[in-house]
């Protein structure tokens, strides 16, 4: 198999020269006698051939998925093939060769599971509370909980990069300033302690996983061996977006003659006369090391490697003076009309303009564009400037949708009311308030209402989009916080709900909401009693909760995810909860019940650690081409989007340079390329020069057409905007709203 190295600029037809690559593979088999998958043959007859699959990597799931599109068009099921991300291969093979790996460790295991990153946290605190608690992890200006997903983040880091864990502490020491100096050692330990104790139990993370893979397996002969023999050969798209480990995967596959193409994001431009090559690698600090990957490129031969000229979308005329703009201070030039800017004094006036000149620029009969023709990015779109657009938008009859938003389920008044009926029956007082209890009675009353013979005896509904006008609850806000005054009775040990016969003017609730709150009662009080007489456990009370007051098949995209959401997430933990009790001794377990744990798991939601993205799977895509998109630059950016026009949100603010994405702590000091610097100013200032120039290149390409600066003198808390983009604001022109005329 032939190795080529694909590279080039945003949009510049990598992905496409990849699946021609892996195409002509397929076809010089096919000429060479090797069985092949007959196409006339339906699918449901085929029979398995003897070749093995291609594995083909993608940097994320979406990538894949539109990978594994393009690439089926093609193929048309010529050659087996297995798509992936090199996470989920990781995680994969971890779970397939389990046995060979609990065998060499001694691990009393047989199937481990796989945490979430907030019970990673959760447990993690729980583990590291005596260290937290005195003050050895601590880290100046970093809260507790800060301080453990930290020592996560650097395990993570070191076992992505092909660090041990015992050189966590050197390369802190090494490389952070005094401002930054946290107790290296001590965090050390702490990682390992992770380690161990994670694997001890079967629990899988992703920094487990890591080490598991590249010390167990891939330095594993039989393992090597076996790895060859199942795949045919591997293909990788967008490699700089991956783990430094994985070069060590490729390294296999190449010595073996089986490594077909990979192809690299890059950007080019000149510094000081010089040529310099510059990966645009949106996961850079996130575990993905681009330097490392980019050295497979020494592998290939010259005339194996190609390089992808040209610049897409608006790139190709805005590229040189944007960077010349943003870049050199003494220049002055104007930018073409295809960037534009709306400006404003306050971000409230903004975000109106913002929204309005958008919905003038659909309905203007001089253009065609279409909802989906727009993005709305920004570096960071907080859930106060999407509900301001959104609304803008809906009240012109233009729909919006925001890109893998991930909202907590705390903020959900289903999820919430949903958490206190569940105290209730568990009896936690300290996890109940009167205006919780308040929340749950209006939340798990909902009625049916006919307009033409009033109220009607059905059991509690949610109704769907267009019912809202003859929907009210039995319980509204006032006669529940009514309710709650006199019923509810606090207590830590025995909260609880107390008849409306203590109510001296009962009559004033009304039959609806006196009928609605006996409902209640008698629920708790049946569900109660199974749960003493052992007839329920944690799971089945949530699962009757749902059932019983919150589920009904007309509830709306959002109340169904969170609610989907919630109870997937109290599977999980008690997975976890039922791994961990293996381990544990017949004492630990007695001091455990189940309602500490119910306590943990409530805890756990009402902290927003759990999130739940608004739109079911398909939802979004499906939307996309009605809909205007509201993204960060981050996500923007991971899923490849490309619009007509683009208009850059809060284009003074100085996130810009931190392209939307939060680097973890420390992570420089993982790449494989540190040499020791220091983190100090200077190199962060580097560093967000680079960052800020693979940003801006990358969205000129992604746009069409035309770009809008979107800026206010003044950001939320009055103070004067100074972002690095400033200078794009003065040299554009002017977007004229009144005449919204096409540009370019």
């Amino acid at each position: 198999m032939l190795l080529r190295w694909i590279e080039g600029a945003t949009r510049s037809g990598k992905t496409q020269r990849l699946i021609e690559a892996i195409a002509q593979q397929v076809e010089a088999w096919s000429a060479s006698g090797l069985p092949q998958i007959p196409i006339d043959v339906p699918s449901p007859l085929r029979v398995v051939q003897s070749a093995p699959p291609l594995l083909i990597l993608a940097a994320n799931g979406d990538n894949r998925a539109v990978l594994g599109d393009r690439l089926g068009q093609v193929l048309q099921g010529r050659h087996p093939t297995e798509m992936t991300t090199p996470l989920g291969f990781f995680e994969r093979e971890v779970l397939l060769f389990w046995p060979r790996i609990a065998g060499k460790r001694n691990l009393k295991v047989a199937f481990p599971l796989r945490l979430q990153s907030e019970t990673e946290q959760e447990l993690a605190r729980s583990l590291w509370a005596d260290e937290l608690a005195d003050g050895a992890l601590a880290q100046p200006g970093v809260a507790p909980d800060r301080q453990a997903r930290r020592v996560l983040d650097l395990l993570q880091l070191a076992t992505a990069g092909c660090w041990k864990l015992e050189d966590i502490a050197a390369r802190l020491d090494r490389g952070l300033p005094d401002y930054l100096a946290c107790p290296a050692l001590a965090i050390q330990e702490a990682a390992a302690q992770w380690f161990r104790w994670t694997l001890d139990r079967g629990l899988l993370t992703y920094g487990t996983i890591f080490r598991l893979y590249r010390e167990d397996l891939l330095a594993d002969e039989f393992y090597r061996a076996k790895l060859l023999d199942r795949f045919s050969g591997i293909y990788a798209d967008d490699i700089d977006e991956y783990p430094a480990i994985c070069r060590e995967l490729f390294e296999i596959f190449a010595q073996a003659n089986k490594l077909g193409a990979l192809t690299f994001n890059a950007d080019r431009f000149e510094v000081d006369g010089e040529l310099v090559v510059e990966s645009t690698s949106v996961r850079r600090g996130i575990n993905a090391d681009p330097d490392a990957l980019r050295k497979v490129r020494d592998w290939v031969d010259d005339e194996n490697c190609e390089w992808l000229d040209g610049w897409a979308g608006c790139a190709e005329r805005l590229r040189s003076p944007v960077f010349g703009t943003v870049y050199d201070p003494l220049d002055f030039s104007s930018l073409p009309a295809q960037m534009l800017n709306l400006a404003s004094v306050s971000r409230s006036q903004l975000l109106r303009a913002t929204a309005e000149t958008v919905a003038d620029l659909i309905e203007s009969p001089d253009n065609d564009l279409a909802a989906g023709d727009i993005a709305i990015i920004a570096p960071g779109l907080d859930a106060v400037s999407r509900y301001a657009i959104a609304t803008i938008l809906e009240g012109r009859n233009i729909r919006s949708r925001t890109l893998n938003t991930q909202r907590p389920l705390s903020g959900s008044p289903r999820v919430r009311a949903l958490l206190t009926l569940v105290a209730l029956v568990y009896c936690l007082g300290d996890l109940l308030d009167r205006d919780a209890v308040a929340e749950m009675l209006t939340m798990l009353s909902p009625r049916r209402r006919s307009s033409d013979t009033g109220a009607r005896d059905l059991p509690p509904i949610a109704l769907g989009q267009g019912e809202l006008a003859a929907f009210s609850p039995d319980i509204d806000p006032v006669r529940a916080g009514a309710i709650a005054d006199l019923c509810y009775v606090p207590d830590l040990e025995n909260p609880d709900l107390q008849s409306l016969e203590i109510f001296p003017r009962r009559d004033r609730l009304g039959y609806r909401a006196s009928a609605a709150y006996a409902r209640i009662l008698d629920w708790l009080k049946a569900t109660r009693g199974e749960l003493e007489a052992g007839k329920l456990d944690a799971l089945a009370v949530l699962d009757r909760a749902v059932r019983d007051w919150l589920w009904r098949p007309h509830l709306n995209d959002d109340s169904f995810v969170e609610l989907r959401a919630a109870i997937e997430s109290s599977q999980h933990y008690w997975d976890v909860q039922r791994q961990i009790e293996r381990f544990e001794t017949d004492s630990q377990r007695d001091r455990k019940s189940e309602r500490e744990i119910v306590g943990r798991f409530v805890r756990l939601l009402r902290s927003g650690a759990i999130a739940a993205d608004p739109f079911p799977v398909g939802l979004a895509s499906d939307d996309a081409g009605s809909a205007i998109l509201l993204s960060n630059i981050f996500q923007y950016r991971s899923t490849r989007q490309t619009h007509r026009w683009q208009f850059w949100l809060d284009v003074g603010s100085p996130l810009w340079s931190q392209g939307g994405a939060a680097e973890l702590f420390g992570a420089p000091l993982f790449l494989r390329s540190w040499d020791g610097e220091t983190l100090d100013e200077s190199f962060e200032q580097v560093s967000d020069d680079r960052r800020l120039r693979c940003v801006l290149a990358e969205l000129m390409a992604r746009a069409e057409e035309q770009i809008v600066l979107c800026h206010s003198d003044l950001d939320t808390s009055g103070a004067e905007r100074l972002g690095p983009l400033l200078p794009l604001v003065d040299a554009s022109a002017e977007l004229a709203r009144s005449a919204l005329m096409p540009l370019g």
